[in-house]
């Protein structure tokens, strides 16, 4: 049994939304599997940045340690010399034991001595310091104050005499019977101290940061306009604050910089002996400039992708509409076919018709008279006349009946 017009055109119907739902869940799925593995592949970039600044903050690490006990064993040096001589500390011989032991360490700025009142004792050397009375100075107090202190280092201030800041290393110096002697010291500017941080490779917009056990900005690389008022501010907030405040050791965020509006994802590391805070981050504008074009890639395919479906999905649409155009022609005709063959019935096969009064017998053995049996088996109906032959028969049968009617 064939379908009907009605039915022909659902099932295309239904086959032309079933096609745009596929398309548009293989689209939604393509996308979806397009943004997952951007997130992912992003997810894997951020982590590599997690380890590289770890890496980072700890070669920093040991860089300070290092550096901070190769002064200390100067100062030591110093400290022992000029103890175990027992002579003045501005005499020749310590002097040139100054030197030789400042030479060897190339971060120091300068390297002296002082006597228990706290005035320097190498007159004449060859920095600005000279003359100058240190006795008020914090890490002279503190060192002549606590006979066990061991290394000292100072916040940030800036020097006297070339008014460039500065950080203080220093050692207790003592007497035989442990009465003190005065203060051996070095400095190191931090600008310097920055040149070295700069020596770490963080990338166009990766930023490393050195703060002190108050958490007092020694030194920041890359150096922002308003370095001089940033030098020993001790502002820190947002994930910064909430790590230092966690007191783990390493701590990593992603956060965007108060100073320059650069998000970074950073690795923050306290270190205990010294007490130095460290700060190193990689800039999403570096590290993720790889992932950017994979994305744009990715995303360039999977649009043109969308599009040819969509393309697809009108040209379908349109092949649909006009088979609906079709489909409607077909069925008018058809339907204008079935209304003509409603019309029309046809006699078909080998009628038994009697020979003289033109009878015809139907299926069930009865003669009906000829007109009746087409009226039944046709559209046809019937009006009656007489035919040219017929009339002149009845007017020759009426004339003879009429004149049979006068003999009479």
């Amino acid at each position: 049994m064939s379908d009907t017009p009605s039915q022909s055109k659902g099932a295309t119907r239904l086959q032309l939304r079933s096609l745009v739902f596929t398309m548009v869940v293989f689209d939604l799925l393509v996308i979806g599997l397009a943004a997952w593995t951007l997130a992912n592949s992003r997810r894997q970039y951020v982590d590599q940045a997690k380890v590289t600044t770890d890496n980072l903050a700890q070669v920093l690490e040991q860089y300070l340690v290092a550096s901070v006990r190769q002064i200390d064993l100067v100062l030591q040096s110093v400290k022992d010399e000029v103890e175990r001589t027992d002579i003045p500390p501005g005499a020749a011989s310590i002097e040139t034991h100054v030197q030789s032991q400042f030479a060897r360490v190339a971060l120091l700025d300068s390297l002296q001595t002082t006597d228990a009142i706290g005035r320097l004792e190498r007159p004449g050397s060859f920095d600005d310091l000279a003359h100058r009375d240190l006795s008020q100075k914090p890490f002279f107090q503190h060192l002549r104050q606590a006979p066990q202190a061991g290394l000292f280092i100072s916040h940030p201030s800036k020097d006297g005499a070339g008014g460039v800041w500065i950080i203080t290393l220093a050692r207790r110096m003592e007497r035989p019977a442990g009465v003190f002697r005065g203060v051996v010291f070095a400095t190191v500017t931090l600008e310097q101290l920055t040149r070295e941080l700069a020596q770490v490779e963080v990338g166009d917009h990766g930023s490393i940061s050195l703060r002190g056990g108050d958490l007092d900005l020694l030194a920041r690389y890359p150096a922002t306009q308003d370095k001089e008022k940033l030098i020993g501010d001790t502002t820190i907030s947002g994930d910064y604050l909430l790590a230092v405040q966690s007191a783990r050791q390493v701590s990593h965020f992603s956060t965007q910089s108060v100073l320059d509006r650069e998000s970074r994802t950073y690795t923050f590391r306290r270190m205990s002996n010294p007490a130095f805070f460290i700060l190193v981050g990689l800039a999403e504008s570096d590290y993720l400039r790889t992932w950017r074009r994979e994305a744009l890639l990715s995303g360039s395919a999977v649009l043109g992708l969308v599009t040819l479906s969509l393309g697809l999905g009108w040209m379908a649409r349109i092949a649909w509409q006009r088979q609906l155009a079709s489909q409607a022609e077909r069925d008018l005709l058809i339907q204008d076919l079935t209304l003509a063959l409603a019309e029309v019935k046809n006699l078909k096969g080998m009628l038994p018709i009697c020979g003289h009064c033109k009878k015809i017998r139907d299926d069930q053995g009865y003669w009906n008279q000829m007109e009746t049996y087409i009226s039944e088996h046709t559209e046809a109906t019937f009006s009656h006349g007489v035919c040219p032959d017929c009339a002149q028969v009845l007017r020759e049968e009426m004339l003879a009946l009429r004149d049979q009617k006068k003999q009479e």
